[in-house]
């Protein structure tokens, strides 16, 4: 388990970095990546739209808060981190999900100089509030 202070836990930062972050791919799981003022904070996510089985969901994240543990001291300060988890991560080995962690973090610098860039829920947010409104 991570440390409370490494935890990104409010529904309105996951909001941020949906309308405000900046994406990094990977071939096990996207980075959004949004600057702040606090200390580096993580999330991950595991759809059950692509994971079906908890037991699946929890063994990917827990498998990816170790990885992470290794690799904090890389993560810069000033960042929320959030990683959407694909299915490859399932079956992918440790050394390879390891390597992917870090070669995303090491994107990080690169990819807060890009504009902002709204996820594609946060594009189908806005348009559903654009009829309503």
């Amino acid at each position: 388990m991570f440390e409370k202070q490494f935890r990104l836990t409010k529904a309105k930062d996951f909001e941020k970095l949906g309308t405000k972050g900046r994406s990094v791919y990977g071939p096990f799981m996207v980075m959004r990546v949004r600057p702040v003022s606090d200390g580096p904070k993580v999330a991950f996510i595991t759809s059950t739209k692509v994971f079906k089985s908890a037991v699946d969901r929890n063994r990917v994240k827990r498998r990816l808060r170790h990885v992470l543990k290794t690799h904090i001291n890389e993560v810069p300060n000033n960042v929320h981190i959030l990683f959407i988890v694909k299915r490859e991560a399932l079956k992918a080995p440790h050394d390879e999900l390891a390597e992917e962690a870090r070669r995303l973090i090491l994107k990080i610098p690169e990819a807060l100089k890009k504009p902002p860039k709204l996820s594609p829920r946060a594009q189908k947010m806005k348009e559903k509030r654009k009829r309503k409104g």
